[in-house]
């Protein structure tokens, strides 16, 4: 995605500088692939790219686009390898010169995107949204982007709409790349190309192992990190490195690549935003990237001819420009519609990214390679130093708040109305320890225990308000865990839940047991029909004591989930504990502070902020079905939030001018408040 082949008008200067001549050089009759301009490969990242900004631009038909970043990391590895084993065997090698080669193909146009992002972010973007934008490039800045989006947000995830830096995560894994592989293989060079062959082949098969095992316990950590997308780079290396039989036969090479189109033309209209990737599925697309790479050494082959004609290769030539700008452009436009796109709309804009890619390939992608050496290294250090410095001004000034009114600053900063120490309380030892400070009000009057995931959590307020009155609360709420025994996310999960069962039941003066959760995500996925802040994709995955998983939504995973529930509720009634459970919430589907301070900014009133009960109904079916199953029984009381949220049959976001919820679906503070007359109510019911 970040390099190119040795194209005619491409031109990289410099002085070979180090590792001349290693000690042994590889034995020249191997066959290794020769490094000579291929337009198939051009071909093949037209594909790529085409992919993935379908992908990107909502077209369902491409609902596995992302699977192009795949095919790029198998071209990137198996032309860097070519490119440094050609050098390695002629002896003239310079870990340097690679690096300013890649500088003159990455820096230019990723820094002058930066700098336009950053100027069109101070004119549109929130404080909160600015602030993590400048977060992000301070990260892009330093080739880490990737660990940062890790750390804080999933690729799938709805809240990557407002990010128009995320896809830099694929050009830091690729950079992080650069870095750490030529060395490598020059370090190794004199072991002979067979033992460097088993030694690549070794280190492919770990980090593929390692990305399926990881999968079960951290997707996002599998999707971004670089230990766990080396095996497709690596791939595309042992191609490079002559690793698979030489094709001989034409049928062979047509055989090959059709076989490769095919596997990613699968991949790219099958997958989906739940589908479990990386992990096995990565292997579709990366095959598939290599058998048309293979099958590509003879030009001769009808499919080869075809995608190494001027169409497939001039888009190929604009690929990494194409890649870098379509997505920002997609984020701002949207951040200003509020709305989701139009398929038209979508159209127009990929019809406007590919020409803005075509003036970035032609004004700085071209000129960059032919510059001098000086200007060329002096300004890509500059350009890293003043980015990573505007980033975290912007950053530690708060996202400029002082560019928008005071209601709109207040707007926004209602995503922080939530628990203040939800992420530290999620640790289920903490919450149940004596004299916990994740108890809401005082330990000694504790009277409930509050259970559940994050949604449990979001009633903080209500929680806290009662806390006043004399009900303090036992906090037992842990993000993405439902409150089912035998059936959760991860075994930390259950056995969190095992743990909170057992103090639930020891502590005869909890006489109430709060249960709530967002029951839907668990049964239905996170996807709703209304508004962009929900995608499916990082969702949770049931699964059993043994860690055996259940397809996600499938009849087995739901009668599980129910099954667990039904267990969890017959245990807390048994022992003779008054169980209050929380139906769903309404999810809105916008993030709710952010496009109500977006609305204001822009003119809008917020009276018709609000989404129909009945969209509500429908995708709470499944949920309200499992919930009613549980039938009556004294001490088992139901509240319903939709007869605070939802008056005359619209589910409102906004309540006395304050958001409701702290995200799309979150109540903030001022929404759980509105919970508190029912939770009131419940209380004394039996008592």
């Amino acid at each position: 995605m970040s390099h190119s082949q040795a194209h005619p008008r491409s031109l990289a200067a410099g002085v070979m500088l180090d590792c001349r001549k290693p000690s042994r050089p590889a034995p020249h009759h191997t066959a290794l692939a020769t490094p000579t301009y291929r337009p198939d490969i051009d071909g093949l990242r037209a594909i790529a790219v085409v992919s993935v900004v379908l992908f990107h631009a909502g077209f369902t038909m491409f609902s596995g686009g992302y699977v192009g970043v795949d095919i790029f990391f198998v071209i990137s590895g198996y032309l860097i390898a070519q490119m440094i084993a050609r050098d390695l065997q002629a002896g003239e090698f310079s870990v340097w010169h690679f690096y300013e080669r890649r500088i003159r193909r990455i820096f230019p146009a990723l820094f002058v995107m930066l700098a336009v992002c950053t100027l069109a972010c101070a004119f549109i973007f929130l404080p909160d949204d600015f602030r993590r934008f400048g977060r992000n490039s301070v990260a892009t800045a330093l080739f880490s982007s990737n660990i940062g989006f890790w750390l804080k947000t999933g690729y799938f995830d709805g809240e990557t709409y407002d990010q128009p830096l995320i896809h830099t995560w694929s050009l830091a894994v690729e950079e992080q790349f650069y870095i750490l592989f030529p060395l490598f293989l020059a370090s190794i060079w004199w072991l002979g190309l067979r033992n460097v062959r088993f030694l690549l082949a070794s280190a492919a098969g770990i980090s593929f192992l390692a990305t399926v095992a990881v999968m079960q316990y951290d997707a996002a950590a599998a999707f971004y990190l670089t230990p766990f997308r080396a095996w497709e780079l690596l791939s595309g290396s042992l191609l490079a490195l002559g690793v698979f039989p030489r094709l001989t036969k034409r049928w062979q090479c047509e055989m090959a690549t059709a076989a490769g189109l095919l596997l990613i033309t699968i991949a790219a209209l099958s997958y989906s935003d739940v589908t479990s990737f990386p992990g096995v599925a990565a292997l579709l697309p990366c095959v598939g990237a290599a058998l048309v790479i293979h099958g590509g050494s003879d030009a001769s082959c009808s499919l080869t001819r075809l995608i190494s004609t001027k169409p497939f290769v001039g888009v190929g030539l604009i690929s990494y420009s194409l890649y870098l700008w379509h997505w920002p452009l997609i984020v701002l436009v949207g951040y200003l519609a509020i709305n989701e796109l139009s398929s038209l709309q979508s159209a127009a804009l990929v019809a406007v990214s590919f020409m803005m890619a075509l003036i970035s390939w032609r004004y700085i992608e071209l000129p960059a390679r032919a510059a001098r050496r000086l200007p060329v290294l002096a300004g890509g250090a500059l350009a890293i130093v003043a980015v990573a410095i505007t980033g975290a001004v912007i950053y530690f000034d708060n996202g400029w708040p002082t560019r928008f009114s005071k209601d709109v600053n207040v707007l926004s900063s209602y995503a922080l109305s939530a628990n203040p120490e939800a992420d530290e309380c999620a640790n289920v030892s903490l919450q149940l320890a004596a004299n916990s400070p994740c108890t809401i009000g005082s330990s000694a009057n504790a009277r409930i225990f509050l259970w559940g995931d994050s949604h449990a959590g979001a009633m903080f307020g209500a929680m806290s308000d009662l806390a006043a009155h004399g009900a303090s609360t036992v906090y037992g709420a842990t993000p993405r865990c439902p409150p089912l025994l035998g059936v959760g996310t991860d075994r930390d999960c259950i056995r969190g839940n095992d743990l909170r069962l057992r103090y639930a039941l020891s502590r005869p003066e909890l006489k109430t047991v709060i249960i709530a959760a967002r029951w839907s995500l668990y049964l239905e996925g996170r996807a709703i029909e209304l508004g962009p802040a929900e995608r499916n994709g990082n969702l949770p995955q049931l699964q059993d004591r043994d860690g055996v998983q259940f397809d996600r939504f499938s009849t087995e995973a739901r009668h599980a989930f129910e099954t667990s529930l039904r267990r969890t509720v017959g245990r807390l009634l048994q022992a003779g504990k008054k169980v209050v459970i929380v139906y769903p919430v309404p999810e809105v589907g916008y993030d709710v502070p952010s496009t109500a301070a977006r609305l204001v900014a822009q003119g809008h009133d917020l009276s018709s902020f609000n989404m129909p009960e009945g969209l509500y109904r429908e995708r709470q079916q499944i949920a309200f079905g499992i919930l009613n199953r549980l039938g009556r029984h004294v001490g088992l009381i139901r509240i319903y939030p939709t007869q605070a949220l939802c008056p005359q049959e619209r589910c409102v976001a906004m309540m006395d001018g304050k958001p409701l919820y702290f995200d799309s679906h979150h109540l903030s503070i001022p929404g759980s408040m509105t919970l508190v007359p029912l939770l009131a109510r419940a209380l004394r019911q039996g008592t």
